[in-house]
Parts: C-alpha cells; sequence; structure tokens
C-alpha cells in the first residue's frame, strides 16, 4: 500500500471563510527568510551559553569534586545542552533557506499556476496547551494523485483556531500548483472553515 504524502517546505495550506476570486496567489502564503539581525543576535547567544557551558565544565576537572563519575555526568549534561541549541540553531538556517527556495520558485513560476479542484482524504491536527491548533497537515486528493500541505498558526499569523474550523475528510479544496511540478515544489491549498456559514451562492 503507497503512504499517503507528507508535505514539504512551501506546500501551504490557506484556510478561507469564503472562495476567494479564482486567482492563484502572487506571492507563497509562508514566511520568508530569517532576518539576518535575528541571525546575529542568536548566534551571540550561543557563544556565550557556549562560553558559560565550558566555564561550568572546567572547574569540574581542576577542583575536587565526588568523584570522576560526576565530574563527568555534568559534563556531559552541561555539553548535550550546548550542542542541542546549535543543532536547533543549524536547523532554523537551513528551514529558511528553504523557505526562501520555495518562494523564488513560486514566483519564477508565474503565469504557469494551474488550479485543480480536490477533496480533503485525510488531515493531521497538532494542538497547544489551551486546546487551540498549532499546525495542521492536509492530504487532498486531485486529478493526478494525492497532495499535502500544512496550515501553521505562526505562517498564517492568525487568532487562535478551533478545531471545529479544521475542514474535516470529504470537504472541498482549491489547489494551485505549477505546471509539470516536482512532488516538492510549492503548492497552495485553499480549503473553507467549516464553522463559517456562507451564502447559498458562493462558487469554488
Amino acid at each position: 500500500m503507497t503512504p499517503p504524502p507528507s508535505a514539504s517546505v512551501g506546500q501551504v495550506v490557506v484556510l478561507v471563510e469564503r472562495w476567494p476570486d479564482p486567482a492563484p496567489p502572487a506571492e507563497l502564503p509562508l514566511r520568508g527568510a530569517m532576518r539576518p539581525g535575528t541571525r546575529v543576535v542568536l548566534v551571540v547567544l550561543l557563544v556565550l551559553a557556549s562560553v558559560v557551558g565550558a566555564g561550568a565544565i572546567v572547574p569540574l576537572w581542576i577542583t575536587p569534586t565526588p568523584g570522576v563519575w560526576f565530574s563527568l555526568l555534568f559534563t556531559v549534561v552541561t555539553a548535550v545542552l550546548v550542542v542541542v541549541l546549535w543543532v536547533g540553531y543549524i536547523g532554523s538556517v537551513v528551514h529558511s533557506a528553504e523557505r526562501v527556495r520555495a518562494h523564488a520558485r513560486w514566483r519564477g513560476a508565474a503565469g504557469r499556476i494551474e488550479r485543480l479542484d480536490g477533496t480533503v482524504l485525510a488531515r493531521t491536527v497538532s494542538t497547544i496547551e489551551d486546546g487551540g491548533v498549532d499546525r495542521f497537515e492536509l492530504v487532498v486528493g486531485a486529478a493526478g494523485g494525492a497532495l499535502a500541505a500544512t496550515w501553521e498558526r505562526a505562517t498564517a499569523r492568525a487568532p487562535m483556531l478551533l478545531q471545529t474550523q479544521v475542514p474535516g475528510v470529504g470537504a472541498r479544496a482549491r489547489i494551485w500548483r505549477i505546471q509539470d511540478a516536482s512532488p516538492d515544489d510549492p503548492l497552495v491549498i485553499e480549503v473553507r472553515d467549516p464553522s463559517v456559514v456562507s451564502p447559498a451562492a458562493d462558487p469554488v
């Protein structure tokens, strides 16, 4: 059995109250690159964390301790914390570069964006502590196969979204994608907020 597709960076769900005019989005609804100022601040903080970590490790080996096990344990713990912070930063930089490539690919495909109509086949919802939706991923069936895309609260800059506002299986979807696209190319899937009552005449 073929596993369902998963969304790549740039494959975005847009939740709408009613269907907008049938025109492809001029810009990909996705965050842009990490700001240079943000990178500088994060690097400075990481360097400080590394210095503090080193400053905490050195005394463990040059001053009396309960034993080698004590020094080794806290050395490993401190080193792991610092490495995790650096790995998280590197991951953010890589993700930022992927978003930049997705934006460039979408802009470069202007005039070659096609529309497909589809139906939601599956959804996966992640919530935060207060029960609001943090992100959800939809798998949508359309001509040529299934496609996946993700809605994220940070990208949407939306107020708290309730689970009742996430389209369910069987909901209609409108897909915008690049003609002859590869599986990792950016795309936009528009879906209706099921909690909004629409006028009788609301064409897809």
